[in-house]
């Protein structure tokens, strides 16, 4: 067996064996982070008490503070200086998926991605394409669950950027990149979906995204997972794993919506990419 060989079965055996008891090896400014946003999720902790999470994370707290005192929060041009004032302008569900951002920023760019960085930067950009994506489908549409549908966005390929940020451990698998594909690929949805459980991510998130290979076909599409799998299949930036041409992308997405007009669908995406922008900009604040 070669050492290669060796290092997968290790890598494989890890991975097993964290499923199997659910203690997750995350990187140290995701375990931060968690704590943060599982403040943001607890319905009845107060706007103090969320403040003083949100203030643990330097960049989260300058963020907030930028966004509150954006031209599209504040009109009137009264700044405010703090972060439980940003946070009442703002509203929770936008600090929620605000500090989301900053998890995958951090993430993106953290030590144990060093030997990745490239690859990690790349999922980041393309899991902020389906996000946005996502939200502006869901307000072209006029569903209810835009923040949800960007939320998941955001989270759709966790399970890679955790197997990524454990790479570090065992390099012999870095010195090709196909074999490293084809092993993150194998291992993705299973420990996307413990991730997040792990993770404390709401049901109907954990949920749609463990079926968001998949698409009913109903139009217009209003399933969560329908909306990952159109956002997905539409993001101009690929994921760097992903084994389909942007051809075979549009092909897929034909073939689910086969009863859709192209014209109408192209429409809806046409529109949705221009009304992403606001919501990029929002993550990127």
């Amino acid at each position: 067996m070669s050492e290669t060989t060796d290092r997968r079965a290790a890598f494989s055996e890890a991975i097993e064996r964290e499923m199997r008891t659910g203690e997750f090896v995350f990187p140290t400014s995701m375990q931060a982070a968690m704590m943060i946003r599982r403040a943001l999720e607890e319905s009845e902790a107060g706007l103090t008490a969320v403040a003083k999470v949100i203030s643990l994370e330097p960049v989260l707290s300058v963020k907030l503070l930028r966004m509150a005192n954006s031209v599209f929060y504040n009109p009137s041009g009264i700044e405010v200086t703090d972060v439980q004032r940003a946070l009442m302008r703002v509203g929770v569900n936008n600090a929620r998926i605000l500090a989301l951002s900053v998890i995958g920023d951090q993430l993106a760019t953290a030590t144990e991605f060093a030997p990745v960085i490239r690859l990690a930067e790349q999922l980041w950009r393309h899991s902020l394409d389906v996000a946005s994506l996502a939200f502006a489908i869901n307000i072209q549409l006029e569903n209810a669950q835009a923040d949800t549908a960007m939320l998941a966005g955001m989270v759709h390929d966790i399970g890679q950027f955790y197997l990524l940020s454990r790479v570090h451990e065992f390099p012999e698998l870095l010195h090709e990149q196909s074999e490293l594909a084809e092993f993150i690929l194998y291992w993705d949805k299973q420990v996307g979906q413990a991730v997040l459980r792990a993770m404390g991510t709401p049901d109907v998130i954990v949920e749609a995204l463990d079926n968001q290979d998949t698409c009913s076909g109903v139009w217009p599409p209003h399933k969560l997972s329908d909306l990952i799998f159109l956002a997905n299949s539409a993001a101009g930036t690929p994921n760097p794993f992903s084994t389909l041409s942007l051809e075979a992308q549009v092909e897929q997405r034909r073939a689910a919506f086969q009863s859709v007009e192209h014209e109408t669908m192209n429409r809806l995406l046409d529109e949705a990419r221009v009304k992403r922008a606001a919501a990029l900009a929002m993550l990127a604040a």
